[in-house]
């Protein structure tokens, strides 16, 4: 067993701490409980004795604290844990410090919990709501109550499943939960029970009963990934898309198929189950106390007001603070994940006084911790008081653990907080809560924690019960307004310039740093924006600086750490002009806003001067306000520091002239060009791979570089594409509007992800080179549609669409006719996304031609998964439609430094399709070395097509590299297999000995193609290679050789989504 893994030792002789011996009535079905009444009769640290296996259970708010230091303390495994190990594996809760897939799976999973994620699961969240809301209204006119626990179990599967993994358990139309839910919970029942067998006692029947229910859990997630699998994920926003398709941020690798199930597992039963106890608690101590419940409809109803049905925005969840205490003392009383468990990484002492050994456990337990005397003197209480910020600033920060502990706690908190947050408020602002039962608290548990048969009977609010008289004390509303400040500029003096600085992991302060330098671009700032490692070397005098910065865990981003480590020194910073705007969430209160207030006080101790003060914005209470308030403090100190006495707001001056005139120059296409970082390139050569009548046509291109372009083999190319002709035509006859129409486009605000237009441009232009028209619509745009929609039936069919429908946008505006001409120019420049420039492996090497670079591109070109006629890409169609002497605007952008072949260890290479681009100019590479006489170790480059005489790319070329020894070649053809070859991983099975040799002579292996199908049955070739070849090697020890590759950068993938 891993050291991660190991058991707690007998703990029994600790000074000064009990030991209860409970082997004689065992735990019984409520351990957590037992264990809180055993710390009431014997103080928050005590050894619970079970069959002669001690552990350790600690609630003493300093010893937590201490077990919160991440230097000296990891999460542990327990034996709980390894009980849920059996269905869940190495998944994100599950999985040991050291197991490679934890660290790889957080750090690609990390962005799908940022701000900018979150807010597009917010629309998936109400719609399930409103789900609940419909079960509930039906229950309410019957007079029937409901089950409060069930149906946000229901509510919660389906918002995970929705949101996570666009699929759909439907939860409300059954009468019954979900067997996925009933197998889950009948798991965790056995995963907690099993920890209290007796010695000796047959369990074969209860074991065979929950290998079934983990295998049917199994088999939903596969049918889950299955319906996703092989489809173009390019465009996908959810986690499974992540899943698929992301590559870690350092190696490139992905995650395998296993692992996934693991992952989806994981997220299905801690995305919901927890979740769902949470709420039920919340409901059952509002109900419990009419003053609370009062306060939390106060907020709500001054929200949205007399509408029963409201429909809040994702800012609107950040403004309800009462309600969110609420959530949390809830959470302080029955946090539903109840424990979690650390081990020390040496020997040290607990709080100074404790002895532990290395690998030694201790299990916190949160509902104990959430009672001790740091919560006041009557802990027991409801009292949502006391998560008001001046209460939570002046408690210890690690006296609240209801997501666990460190970087291995609980990585979709907010998530959890954002949907419970929102459904209780529209619950509380709907109904009128009635204990019909006079229910008596039950705590259930199955691991985790949930009120047992808690059932209310609902009446709906009327406009009466949403009139408040002001609460005692209030202060009343002064008559008349404050004056107004002095007014200042309307703009700064020319030539003004300002900087903005970010610390972004996942993207949320590089697009609010964005979004600030439009505003300052706004008011005629000329602004610049990049990471504060760019500026690592000193800050500039000339201009204001502006950092939006974040913290990872206590510690710099990674974007951030050069700049931190330079502030760390002694540089001198006088003149320097600065403000800082931090990004967090208070819910980590141990590391909230560390890093951006030491750049803080750091800058103002080393002599620069504040533009204004710092700002802390929430990702837990009104994140968008506080910005909102930060960009008009900052608007203001620009104006007022930099700004321009002859630009006066609302002064009326005479022209000077008769006409102003703006001199537009350039091509029609340069302004988007510029916002991408493009430039014209010239086509010289461009004709077909592939025979004529192949069904998949991979088409050439070479293109001359301009002068003082350059690039490295296995570089990309990015492409502007432009949208087909008839495709253009076709939409334009959706959304009944003239092609030859001339627009005049002027953004109210600038925005970089908005349209690059500077000169009046046809619809024609518009619809060819400025937005997407093909793509699959988001929630966003569908409820856009809806709302649009004049027609009562077509907008209640928009508004039932789900994510899984297959068609495109102009084929939905097709399909709902009213839609027609019912878009007005701003809502259909909103509605439709800016064009996104495409990504192609270059397949030259500038050894052969440095002024030129080539690319062979694959043309997806199928019937539509509509039904209706045929799919074209927009990137692989207009390159394929390219002719010598054409233009196409272009960049070149570096690869990963790992994927570059450097010719110094023996090389597998790998690839299915144009998977072979940059293998081919990695041959050319040591086709050329070898001509000048260079010894290389060996190169085999395995790849997959069609047939011979079909698909064999560039075969007379790479025929003559292998003559020449520069590679060799071994393809396998699907259509016309050799010794039963059909695809590479078959080829490297049957040369498993020869692949071996390579492999223990240091070889590295490069992967290149499609990620859904080839890869995955390229990685289980190579761990049956290994099995092969290892005496005794099992299943385990196979994905754990092939992580190690990958660690130590020997096994490489390079892989996209199959269209």
């Amino acid at each position: 067993m891993p050291p991660t893994a190991l058991h707690p030792e007998p703990a029994g002789t600790l000074p000064g701490v009990p030991v209860v011996d409970i082997t004689a009535t065992g735990p019984g079905h409520t351990p957590i409980q037992q264990v809180m009444e055993l710390m009431r009769a014997h103080g928050p640290v005590l050894v619970r004795r079970l069959h002669g296996r001690d552990i350790l259970f600690v609630a003493d708010a300093d010893l937590v604290a201490d077990l919160a230091d991440e230097e000296r303390f990891a999460k542990h495994i327990g034996p709980a844990l390894e009980n849920v190990r059996a269905f869940t594996a190495d998944g994100l809760f599950t999985a040991y410090n050291d197991e490679p897939n934890w660290a790889k799976a957080h750090d690609i999973l990390m962005p799908a919990f940022a701000l900018g994620s979150m807010k597009t699961y917010h629309p998936v969240m109400l719609k399930v709501a409103r789900r609940l809301i419909d079960s509930w209204d039906r229950a309410a006119r019957a007079g029937q109550p409901v089950n409060v626990p069930d149906d946000m179990t229901r509510m919660t599967l389906d918002t995970i499943g929705l949101a996570g993994f666009d699929y759909d358990f439907g939860s409300f139309e059954r009468a019954e939960p979900h067997p996925f839910v009933e197998s889950m919970v009948r798991c965790l029942e056995w995963a907690m029970t099993r920890l209290a067998r007796n010695p000796g006692e047959d369990h074969a029947a209860a074991d065979a009963a929950f290998r079934a229910d983990a295998d049917y859990l199994a088999g939903v997630v596969d049918d889950v990934i299955a319906a996703r699998t092989g489809t173009d994920q390019s465009a996908a926003e959810d986690l499974l898309g992540l899943m698929l398709t992301a590559r870690h941020p350092a190696d490139g690798t992905t995650l395998d198929t296993a692992n996934i199930r693991n992952q989806v597992i994981t997220f299905l039963i801690a995305g919901h189950e927890t979740t769902s106890g949470a709420m039920s608690f919340a409901l059952y101590y509002l109900a419990k106390h009419p003053a609370a419940l009062r306060l939390v409809q106060r907020e709500a109803d001054a929200l949205w007001g007399d509408t029963p049905d409201p429909e809040p925005t994702y800012e609107d969840i950040g403004r309800l603070t009462y309600t969110r205490q609420v959530l949390n003392e809830a959470l302080r009383l029955w946090p539903t994940a109840a424990a979690f468990s650390r081990h020390a990484r040496e020997d040290t002492l607990l709080g100074g006084r404790l002895p532990m050994h290395a690998g030694q456990a201790v299990v916190v337990l949160a509902p104990m911790l959430h009672r001790q005397p740091v919560w006041g003197d009557n802990p027991e209480l409801f009292d949502p008081e006391r998560f008001t910020a001046e209460a939570e600033a002046a408690r210890p920060v690690h006296a609240f653990k209801p997501f666990g502990t460190g970087e291995r706690a609980c990585i979709g908190r907010q998530f959890a907080l954002h949907e419970a947050t929102m459904l209780l408020a529209m619950l509380v602002h709907r109904y009128r809560l009635h204990d019909h039962a006079g229910y008596a608290l039950t705590v259930k548990e199955t691991l985790t924690l949930k009120p047992e048969d808690f059932t209310l009977t609902l009446t709906p609010r009327t406009d009466a019960d949403r009139v408040h008289a002001p609460l005692p004390g209030a202060a009343t509303a002064p008559g008349t307004q404050a004056p107004a400040p002095d007014a200042l500029p309307a703009r700064v003096r020319p030539g003004t310039g300002t900087l903005f600085l970010h610390g972004s992991n996942y993207g949320t302060c590089r697009a609010f740093a964005a979004q600030l330098a439009d505003e300052a671009a706004a008011v005629g700032c000329v602004t610049e924006v990049a990471a504060l490692d760019d500026y690592a070397d000193g800050l500039p005098t000339d201009r204001p600086v502006v950092i939006t910065a974040a913290s990872y865990n206590g510690r710099p981003t990674d974007d951030a750490t050069a700049f931190t480590a330079w502030l760390d020194g002694t540089p001198d910073l006088t003149g320097v002009t600065y403000a800082v705007l931090g990004v967090g969430d208070r819910n980590w209160a141990a590391t909230y806003q560390h890093v951006p207030i030491r750049i803080d006080a750091r800058l103002a101790e080393l002599g620069a001067g504040r533009l204004t003060d710092r700002a802390a914005a929430d990702a837990s209470g009104d994140l968008t306000g506080t910005v909102r308030d930060f960009t008009a403090r900052l608007r203001a100190a620009l104006l007022g520091e930099y700004g321009d006495p002859d630009a006066v707001t609302g002064t009326q001056q005479e022209p000077a002239t008769a006409y102003e005139v703006r001199t537009v120059t350039g091509g029609p296409l340069d302004a988007l060009a510029e916002r991408h970082g493009l430039v014209p390139m010239t086509v010289t050569e461009a004709y077909d791979l592939t025979a004529p009548g192949h069904p998949r046509t991979k088409r050439f291109l070479r293109i001359a570089l301009p002068d003082g372009v350059t690039y490295r083999t296995a570089d990309h190319l990015t492409v502007l594409p432009a949208g087909a002709p008839d495709l253009v035509d076709r939409a334009a006859a959706a959304l009944g509007v003239d092609l030859d129409t001339v627009l005049d486009i002027r953004a109210t605000r600038p925005r970089r992800d908005g349209l690059a237009t500077d000169r009046p441009l046809t619809v024609r232009h518009l619809l060819t080179h400025q937005v997407e028209v093909q793509e699959r619509p988001t929630a966003r745009q569908l409820a856009l549609l809806a709302e649009a929609n004049p027609c009562p039936p077509e907008r209640a069919a928009l508004a039932a669409l789900t994510g899984d429908d297959p068609r495109t946008l102009v084929e939905i505006i097709e399909d709902h006719p009213a839609l027609r001409g019912a878009l007005d120019w701003p809502r259909l420049l909103d509605l439709l996304t800016p064009i996104r420039p495409r990504h192609y492996s270059l397949s030259s090497s500038p050894a052969a031609d440095p002024r030129h670079a080539e690319l062979m591109v694959s043309v997806l070109d199928a019937p539509a998964r509509s039904g209706k006629g045929r799919y074209r890409g927009t990137g692989s169609g207009h390159l394929a439609s390219l002719r010598p002497g054409d233009t196409v605007y272009a960049r070149v952008q570096p690869c990963r430094e790992v994927f570059r072949i450097d010719g110094t260890a023996p090389v597998v290479m790998v690839a299915a399709g144009t998977g072979l681009a940059p293998f081919r100019g990695a041959v050319a590479d040591r086709a050329a070395a070898r001509a000048a006489g260079t010894e290389l170790p060996p190169a085999l480059l395995y790849f997959g097509c069609d047939a011979p005489d079909a698909d064999f790319l560039h075969a007379g070329e790479l025929r003559a590299a292998e003559s020449a020894g520069a590679v060799s070649l071994r393809p396998a053809f699907s259509a016309a297999p050799e010794n039963g070859a059909l695809f590479v991983q078959h080829r490297i099975a049957a040369e498993a000995d020869e692949v071996w040799e390579l492999l223990t002579a240091g070889a590295r292996v490069h992967v290149c193609g499609d990620g859904a199908r080839m890869a995955p049955g390229v990685r289980e070739a190579f761990r049956t290679l290994y099995r092969k070849h290892t005496p005794g090697a099992d299943d385990t020890a196979a994905v754990r050789w092939l992580d190690s590759l990958v660690a130590d950068g020997r096994y490489i993938e390079d892989v996209y989504a199959a269209g």
